[in-house]
């Protein structure tokens, strides 16, 4: 159906009004439509050597692949660049848990991480813990992750509600992370681009402060100035606290053009 996209990003990583160190880390490859977010833990400062390793081994693995890729000049193969990213996860996990085990003040070392790439008139979505992707389109916000987290089973159990969520004393206890087994299970969806949609991925130092409707009204007040909403974004949480680092990256889908009839059979 389309091929090019126009986005405009904007990004921005806080350290909060509690932690000393910002184990949040953020890379945007502006020229590829691609955003990786992750938010490390471990012991001291591991946290920020896993979330920066990891962002950095996917970005460099993607990059490569899509600097090579002579189909990119045609519309890439969604099916091509899903492999791709999930390849990328797998292989920082593979580097952050060489280093967790060979460096003994990294040991135990982790991260979530959430990865969006765009492709033609599709939005690529890669998650691993509890880092999110949300759409803002038509005003309405709209989570597209679903958290691996144990809160996050309770919740699809049925155990707690929504709210009672918002202050659970087990809301940080993840069931999945980069770098912390030999495997990494990644979950994979695919959504469809519009003109005008605004896309956020968020560390939980942002939803863990704010609420949906609130993270929303600040969307509706700033959208059109991503700079000022990021901005808006994580002085919100830390006025409503700042317990844990905060990191947001926003995109706006400004434009898709139409694919030729051979870009269209190519991207099959």
């Amino acid at each position: 159906m389309s091929n090019e996209h126009v986005l405009e990003f904007a990004a921005l990583s806080d350290t909060g009004c509690v932690r000393e160190h910002n184990e949040d880390a953020i890379v945007v490859c502006a020229d590829y439509g691609c955003a990786i977010l992750a938010d490390g833990m471990g012991g001291y400062r591991a946290g920020e050597v896993a979330s920066a390793m990891t962002t950095q081994v996917i970005a460099d693995y993607l990059c490569s692949k899509l600097d090579t890729a002579w189909l990119t000049k045609l519309g890439l193969p969604r099916l091509k660049l899903s492999r791709w990213m999930v390849d990328a996860i797998e292989l920082a996990n593979r580097h952050v848990l060489y280093s967790s085990q060979t460096n003994a003040e990294c040991y135990g070392m982790g991260t979530t991480v959430v990865l969006a790439c765009c492709s033609q008139d599709k939005l690529l979505l890669a998650h691993v813990g509890d880092s999110r992707a949300y759409r803002f389109r038509d005003n309405k916000l709209t989570c597209l992750t679903h958290d691996h987290s144990v809160l996050q089973e309770q919740l699809d159990a049925g155990l707690v509600t929504e709210e009672q969520a918002r202050f659970s004393s087990i809301k940080n206890l993840i069931t999945r992370a980069v770098g912390t087994q030999e495997s990494v299970s990644v979950e994979l969806h695919t959504h469809d681009l519009k003109e005008q949609d605004l896309y956020m991925l968020c560390s939980d130092g942002l939803t863990d402060m704010l609420s949906h409707d609130e993270i929303q009204l600040i969307l509706q007040h700033s959208s059109d100035d991503l700079s000022l909403c990021s901005k808006a974004l994580v002085a919100n949480a830390n006025a409503a606290g700042g317990v844990d680092n905060t990191s947001v990256v926003l995109f706006k889908v400004h434009a898709i053009r139409n694919l030729s009839w051979l870009q269209r059979l190519m991207v099959r």
